[in-house]
This record gives C-alpha cells, sequence and structure tokens, in this order.
C-alpha cells in the first residue's frame, strides 16, 4: 500500500465549487474527506491529466457536471466505482501487473457520480480529450483515407446518431501501466513545461494503445510495439518500490544502499535501475529524495518547522533543503508556510 501518511488529506472545502455536490454527508463543516492527493493539470490545450491517490475517509456519494469528449481512465490500484451520464463504471486492480482501463465518449455533459466508501483507495489517472482537441486531431486519420476510431467517432458524430455516453473496456499492457505510473510521480504541483512536454507525450502513447485495442487500425500499416517489461519483473520493481515508500514512514531512518538493494532482490545494481527507471521514470535515489520532499511538504502543512522537516527528509543543511524543495514544488519551504 501507498504511503497515504505522506501524502497529506484532502478536505472538504478543495471541494468546493458550485457545481460540486455532497450526498447524504456524515458530517459537518470543513473535516477532511480523502486521504492521500489529487493532482490536475492541463498538458495541452484541450488535453488535460488527473491523478488521484486517494483513501476515502467517509461513505457517502458526490456528483458534479462533467465536460463532454473522451475519457481515458486507468485504474492501477484498488477500486473505482462511478457513473457517467447514467452509465456505471466499475473498475478493481488486483495483484501486481493487473491495471484495468477504459475509454469513454461523452458526445455532450454528462453528471458524474462517485460512490464513496470508507475505507476504500484507489491510484488511477484519468485523461480528458475535449471535442475541440479530437476535432483538431481528427484530419491525421481522414489525411490517411480511413474512419475515425471508434470512440473518436462517437464523441463527434454521435454513435448511430444516439449521443450518450459509450464505454470501451481495454486491457493495458505493462508498458502502458509503465507510462501510467510515469505520469502520476510527474504530477506535482509545480508543473514546468518541460514537465508538461513530457507528460503529454506519454497521455499520447496511452492514448494510441487505447485507440488500437478500441478503434479501427489499419492491418496494413502496423505499428512498431513498445517495449514491456515482463510481468514478473515490474511485479518485483512494485516490491522495491514498496520497500522505498516504508523508509519514508521511518522517522530519521538508515536507507539501504543500491547494492543492499539488488542484493535483497537479487539483482545486480545496474540491472535494477534500469528495471525501475523503465517502470517510474526514475531512478532509485530521485524517487527517494521526491517521496522525502512531498513527506516534508506534508510536515510543513501541517504545522512542521522547516529544520525538522529537513532533517526528517534527509537533509542537514537547511539551505540544501530550501533549494531542493523550491526544484520540486516552486516555492520554497518558508514561503509555502507563509501562503499556507
Amino acid at each position: 500500500m501507498r504511503p497515504w501518511r505522506a501524502l497529506g488529506l484532502v478536505r472538504r472545502v478543495e471541494f468546493d465549487a458550485p457545481d460540486y455536490h455532497f450526498v447524504s454527508l456524515p458530517f459537518c463543516g470543513d473535516a477532511p474527506v480523502l486521504e492521500g492527493r489529487l493532482h490536475e493539470v492541463q498538458l495541452q490545450r484541450g488535453m488535460w491529466l488527473h491523478c488521484a491517490e486517494v483513501r476515502d475517509l467517509h461513505s457517502m456519494a458526490s456528483r458534479a457536471p462533467l465536460e463532454a469528449g473522451l475519457r481515458l481512465v486507468v485504474i492501477l490500484a484498488g477500486e473505482l466505482d462511478v457513473s457517467i451520464g447514467g452509465h456505471r463504471l466499475q473498475l478493481r486492480a488486483g495483484a501486481a501487473n493487473n491495471a484495468r482501463a477504459a475509454l469513454l465518449a461523452m458526445p455532450q455533459d454528462a453528471l458524474f457520480e462517485r460512490r464513496w466508501k470508507r475505507g476504500k483507495w484507489e491510484r488511477k489517472l484519468s485523461l480528458h480529450f475535449t471535442p475541440s482537441w479530437l476535432a483538431e486531431h481528427a484530419e491525421l486519420f481522414e489525411a490517411d483515407g480511413f474512419g475515425l476510431p471508434a470512440p473518436m467517432a462517437a464523441v463527434l458524430h454521435g454513435k448511430g446518431g444516439r449521443q450518450e455516453v459509450h464505454a470501451y473496456g481495454w486491457a493495458p499492457s505493462s508498458h502502458a501501466v509503465s507510462l501510467a505510473e510515469q505520469l502520476i510521480l510527474d504530477a506535482v504541483p509545480a508543473d514546468t513545461g518541460l514537465t508538461r512536454l513530457r507528460q503529454a507525450g506519454r497521455a499520447l502513447e496511452l492514448l494510441h494503445e487505447a485507440l488500437m485495442q478500441c478503434g479501427r487500425e489499419p492491418a496494413s500499416s502496423p505499428t512498431k510495439a513498445n517495449p514491456a517489461m515482463r510481468p514478473k519483473d515490474f511485479e518485483r520493481m512494485l516490491r522495491l518500490r514498496s520497500l522505498l515508500d516504508a523508509e519514508v514512514q521511518e522517522l530519521y531512518g538508515s536507507t539501504l544502499s543500491i547494492e543492499e538493494l539488488g542484493r535483497r532482490f537479487g539483482l545486480s545494481s545496474s540491472a535494477m535501475q534500469r528495471q525501475f527507471r523503465q517502470a517510474f521514470g526514475s531512478s532509485i535515489n530521485e524517487y527517494r529524495r521526491n517521496m522525502r520532499l512531498q513527506q516534508a511538504r506534508a510536515d510543513l502543512e501541517n504545522g512542521c518547522t522547516i529544520s525538522d522537516a529537513a532533517h526528517r527528509a534527509g537533509y542537514t543543511s537547511a539551505a540544501n533543503f530550501s533549494t531542493a524543495f523550491r526544484r520540486r514544488f516552486g516555492v520554497s519551504p518558508r514561503d509555502l508556510i507563509r501562503l499556507g
């Protein structure tokens, strides 16, 4: 399980929008509703990324309008239980490399309903491609003389003249799961142009695979397969990441060296680093540093002093901690406290 305490709490006020409604609230005031984190960013004009690593703190329901377009959903762990336009979508990811995914074609705006259940958790990403983005890129398919993939056509023209939501299930490959993991790991509050460019490339790779499975692709022009990790290698990297996550929870604890990690997981240091980067898009030490900085951010937001947060994150110099923190989040620890 992911380190929820390191990722913080999401309060009711963060859903405070005119069109977002909670149903049968079991609490009053601005109580926490989720443990974990949410993040949304626009990658391109008409392309949005939404990431969630959350555990429900209450059993209830919520509703909000959802904009038309094509939505790609990948559930990497846990359970997703929502309805869109009256179409119920339930996805459950079990063991490692057992992710589930769906494409939702929405020709018009629809009502989104989420069913909350105390203790239920999910680790997922959602990509939203607006009708204008789809229309702009439709000429790529028309230029080849082939029709639009079915999910795109369902958004732009309806399916058989009907305007309801259409769902297409697909089984993500190991490479697609790795792309999804990398998108989540890159989802930090301080987005740079280069980060969004990298994320947009990964998002388009995911969309390509989904359309290959759910839409139409000419057999005469095969696409070169993306390199994929073997399931047992990916599962081993998930176990390694869980161990790294556990390190974050140990106050001032020591960490295993790369060589010690390699011996524990039966790999050479170079092979382990290569597989970890292939699975999650970063080196092991980069991942460690980013998770400890994420922990430090949560500590600061919860009233911890800068020196204590730096010490817990493994920094002996407050100046070095401040530099790394600003590079990661785009704001200094002092400014975060002042603005928070």
